[in-house]
């Protein structure tokens, strides 16, 4: 059983250049981080970040612990008002006519969306061990042959401007292992 499936009923579109073109006008920026929510709440239509990071875990007030052996471990709180992934309902302004736009109305005639977020990832890092609540679609928009996908114990190369359903319930992990960041599009999916 593979937990990679390529789509090929979704438009192929030079997402690297219109990102550029809106970090280049200054419309966009990673802030101190390493996502962009392209959906999100009807309650904050330019607010690109709210949708970030984990929506039921508090990353920003974790506790760090040193444990006998030197090593550290965090203590993370559960957030006081989580989210919910179909939350994110409304396209964010600062996307709204890009090509972006056309992406999110063709996922959203096919799925289920929950929310849809620019993934960074530098140069020789690795995600940890986890599991999602729901699937994913992945669109490589910025990538090298060192950038994975591990899913379980299957290892998957996404090259760039393809489509990817994803089986994301299992243990898995992203690793760059190349010298350049990589940038996927990530689309949480219900259906």
């Amino acid at each position: 059983m593979s937990y990679f499936k390529q789509l090929h009923d979704l438009p192929i579109l030079d997402l690297e250049k219109e990102l550029n073109q809106m970090f280049s006008k200054k419309l966009l920026s990673w802030g101190n981080g390493n996502q962009i929510c392209v959906n999100t709440l009807p309650t904050h239509p330019d607010d690109y970040f709210i949708g970030v990071g984990s929506l039921w875990l508090d990353w920003d007030n974790k506790k760090e612990i040193k444990l006998s052996d030197g090593s550290i471990e965090y203590d993370i709180s559960e957030r006081e008002n989580p989210r919910e992934e179909t939350d994110f309902s409304i396209l964010c302004n600062v996307f709204r006519d890009t090509l972006f736009e056309e992406i999110y109305l063709s996922l959203k005639s096919k799925y289920t969306l929950g929310r849809i977020r620019l993934m960074k990832m530098k140069p020789k890092t690795c995600l940890s061990w986890h599991q999602d609540v729901c699937n994913r679609i992945h669109f490589p928009i910025k990538t090298e042959p060192g950038c994975l996908m591990i899913i379980d114990n299957e290892v998957k190369h996404m090259p760039k401007n393809t489509w990817w359903y994803t089986n994301t319930f299992p243990y898995h992990t992203a690793i760059n292992a190349s010298k350049l960041e990589r940038i996927h599009l990530v689309c949480s999916v219900e259906s």
